[in-house]
């Protein structure tokens, strides 16, 4: 039996247009294949242009997530001034983006010298050791970041690394930098340096394979070009500027436009191409740094298009003479709808709406064309899922502590201000914890930071499970925790909450097996009575317990 052969769209034009004459035949062909040719080429131009457009806000979009990330590890490192922990954060952002080849804490003191850097080594993250760091007072990503205010990034110029070391091999770079704010001065600098390679990989990947990529920096210089050997000519004492080799975008670089198309022969004397390049914004607001994102396709794309419709139309010539008018009708809704269809599809997929079935079960064009689109479609919100994602898990980073899952400081004190708030609406009083593990170094220094983390996860653990649901617990710092009672109606029934605290530390915690007696410390102040704000009723519990250690007799 033999297989049927669907219908094209060139096939169901001709029955749409079988009830013209041979003399409109001819003329209506001569015009729609005279003035089609022309928009046919511009049409292929404008999406070469869109497509570039999209990879710059693409790309766009990546920068904004480093810059991210880097003004984040900066606020980590505002916080946490313990260098090992610090540097398992440094770690987890290695390991999370593999573009990165290294984050580094470099110091105010001692002309710039870094305190933590962790570099990519053979793929894996690897901490500098103390007698490797070094001094990096005169680069600009560290005197120009100084110069920044708290969130604020700088962003450095793309560039060929040559700061040495197994771990930096020579490749394009570029590095962004953000101040460390404490107590309202600048108190160090957080670099997170990027392969520029890597990283643009991850947005000119998914191009055919016909496509070139280009890329320059503001001055022209080529970044990336499909010749490697054209990229970073300033690095090797030469200057390829994109400007020489395609005069119209000399408009993007002296600010006079924001998009160029172009057609020309290739530079080795390949088959003509159509290049387009945008303006891209580059850098933070109000410095005017941008880059110039281009793209190409060979012309015979565009010309075999024109030559497939000069075809169509001698075939739609050739039938018209023979086919009458009777199926025009039904032939123009059997092409229209799904056509609709996509239309439909088309406009709802920006605003994030529904929109109906796509014809993806023809065997035609257009069922290539939905197709197509449904698995774009599909892409976009798979992206966006891991977008979301990645936001609510940087979020939660955040306002947690790392090791423990206790709410940190920050969000610790965001809560107490809250619930000393509500204590004031309701004239109900709060209770506040002040939590401290006694002898704890000596559990560190014998048994190993190892064994130390792991006793203050089973001390959280205890904690939680000996407070009420509705109390808040944190992690403060190192052994320091802190419990928010809220509701309490007197005095006795707080000492009652941390009366049941202190027997829960009675028993040894188990520790990789191991019974391991750990004591604490309770300080505990009440609201109103003891302080007013919540720093100060901080400040009366750590007083307190910092007593009780004192005293040595109860806990409490």
């Amino acid at each position: 039996m033999r297989q049927r052969v669907p219908w094209g769209i060139a096939q169901r034009l001709a029955v749409l247009l079988a009830s013209f004459s041979v003399l409109a035949a001819l003329l209506a062909g001569y015009y729609s294949f005279d003035s089609s040719r022309a928009r046919l080429q511009g049409r292929a131009e404008q999406a070469l242009l869109a497509t570039t457009q999209v990879l710059a806000r693409h790309m766009q979009a990546g920068f904004s997530t480093v810059a991210r990330d880097t003004a984040f590890l900066a606020s980590v490192a505002a916080i946490e001034q313990d260098r090992e922990a610090l540097a398992e954060v440094f770690r987890a952002s290695l390991r999370n983006h593999p573009s990165y080849l290294q984050v580094r804490l470099i110091g105010v003191q001692d002309y710039g010298l870094e305190r933590v850097r962790m570099d990519r080594e053979g793929g894996a993250p690897v901490r500098a050791p103390e007698e490797a760091l070094q001094e990096k007072s005169h680069f600009p990503f560290f005197f120009e970041t100084l110069a920044l205010g708290q969130d604020e990034v700088y962003v450095s110029e793309f560039g060929i690394n040559h700061e040495g070391g197994e771990q930096h091999a020579v490749q394009p770079v570029f590095s962004m930098a953000s101040p460390v704010v404490r107590g309202g001065q600048v108190r160090g600098v957080v670099v997170v340096r990027v392969a520029a390679q890597q990283f643009l990989r991850n947005f000119n990947a998914a191009l055919p394979a016909s496509y070139g990529f280009f890329l320059s920096n503001r001055w022209g210089d080529f970044l990336v070009h499909p010749d490697p050997a054209q990229a970073f000519g300033f690095d090797r004492g030469q200057r390829i500027l994109i400007q020489d080799s395609y005069p119209p975008v000399a408009a993007l670089v002296q600010g006079q436009a924001e998009q160029v198309v172009l057609s020309q022969a290739a530079e080795n004397g390949d088959e003509p191409r159509v290049f387009s390049f945008v303006r891209m914004p580059y850098g933070r607001e109000g410095e005017g740094r941008f880059l110039v994102v281009g793209l190409s396709q060979p012309l015979a794309a565009v010309q075999g298009e024109v030559a497939n419709l000069g075809r169509s139309i001698l075939k739609i010539l050739l039938v018209l003479c023979t086919v009458g008018v009777v199926l025009a009708a039904a032939v123009s809704r059997l092409v229209t709808q799904p056509l609709k269809a996509m239309v439909r599809a088309t406009q709802a997929l920006p605003q994030g709406r529904p929109h109906g079935a796509l014809p993806v079960h023809r065997a035609d064009e257009v069922g290539e064309l939905a197709r197509s689109f449904d698995e774009m479609e599909q892409q976009i919100r798979r992206q966006m899922a891991e977008l979301n994602a990645s936001r609510d898990a940087m979020a939660h980073l955040a306002h947690h502590d790392g090791l423990t899952g206790l709410p940190n400081r920050r969000m610790f004190e965001q809560r107490l201000v809250q619930a000393l708030e509500l204590s004031r609406r309701s004239g109900r009083s709060c209770a506040l914890l002040f939590v401290d593990l006694d002898d704890f170094k000596s559990i560190n220094d014998h048994s190993g930071h190892a064994v130390g983390d792991l006793v203050l996860q089973a001390v959280a653990r205890t904690i939680v499970g000996a407070v009420r649901q509705s109390d808040t617990v944190a992690r403060l710092a190192g052994d320091e925790f802190t419990v928010l009672c809220e509701n309490v109606d007197s005095e006795e029934a707080a000492l009652q909450v941390a009366a049941k605290l202190e027997q829960a530390f009675d028993a040894p915690q188990w520790i990789n097996g191991a019974p391991l007696p750990v004591r604490v410390s309770i300080g505990m102040s009440l609201f109103p009575r003891d302080a007013q704000d919540a720093q100060t009723l901080l400040a009366s519990a750590d007083a307190a317990m910092y007593r009780v250690k004192q005293l040595r007799r109860r806990r409490v």
